[in-house]
């Protein structure tokens, strides 16, 4: 078995980098992810490897032990890249990969509209792909997509499904339409339907909007119809992760 060789000042400097700061995960077209099982589940879904750190306390180091990427770190710069209060010891450095995203004739779709919480676009992510979604749209104005939280709350599932990024929502919903799909928006109006009385099946799109305000008048009225779930009228909205996770149930 090779020794391992200790992670150099760059390379940490370069991880602290892409954990904190967009605009470098964007020009370097990589991204950090934390936690054995999203690294071997993101390697199953072949994203190219290009770094991995270990601190040599970590149960998990003899896994990578032999794997020429693997860089030693101990506990301190361990901590000082983290963002894990309970690490594992393990952080790997990925490539971006493109998604081939082609809308189906029968296909099932959600719309990601302005998500802002790092951790519901993750969640969503990872239900959409229990669920058998077809594809994800996520407009530019959400939430990176590579962010730390998002591929944690994932599990590192980003690569099962498709996944396109859209610099304009209106644009997302005409292509839908025109591909002959059925757009519902989530919303509460005069015109939502019940979800228990739409049939939600083959060729449909769900549109999801922004936490704290959901979708505004124009980005609900380009969609063809709008749907709401019935609630406790004392309890005044939902968290937008588990409304998809509801709607997606029904979907499926």
């Amino acid at each position: 078995m090779k020794a391992t060789i200790p992670a150099s000042a760059k390379l940490i400097k370069f991880a602290k980098k892409l954990i904190s700061d967009k605009k470098y995960r964007d020009s370097s077209n990589m991204f950090i992810c934390e936690s054995h099982k999203v690294i071997n589940n993101l390697l199953s879904q072949g994203f190219k490897l290009v770094n991995l750190l270990v601190t040599n306390e970590s149960r998990f180091l003899n896994n990578f032990k032999n794997n020429s990427l693997t860089r030693t770190i101990n506990n301190q710069t361990l901590r000082s890249i983290s963002s894990l209060k309970n690490s594992d010891g393990t952080i790997a450095i990925f490539e971006k990969k493109n998604n081939k995203f082609e809308i189906k004739k029968d296909g099932k779709y959600i719309v990601l509209n302005k998500i802002q919480n790092p951790g519901n676009l993750g969640t969503i992510i990872r239900t959409a792909c229990a669920f058998n979604v077809d594809g994800i749209i996520i407009t530019n104005d959400s939430v990176d997509l590579y962010h730390p939280e998002t591929i944690r709350n994932t599990m590192g599932y980003i690569g099962i499904i498709p996944i396109a990024i859209y610099h304009n929502y209106f644009d997302a919903i005409s292509l839908l339409q025109k591909s002959k799909i059925k757009v519902y928006a989530t919303a509460l109006n005069d015109k939502a339907v019940n979800v228990n009385k739409v049939k939600l099946s083959k060729s449909i799109a769900v549109v999801f909007g922004n936490e704290g305000n959901g979708l505004n008048h124009k980005e609900i009225r380009v969609c063809d119809e709008s749907i709401f779930i019935d609630t406790n009228p004392k309890v005044e909205s939902l968290n937008v992760a588990i409304a998809a996770g509801i709607i997606l149930s029904k979907i499926n």
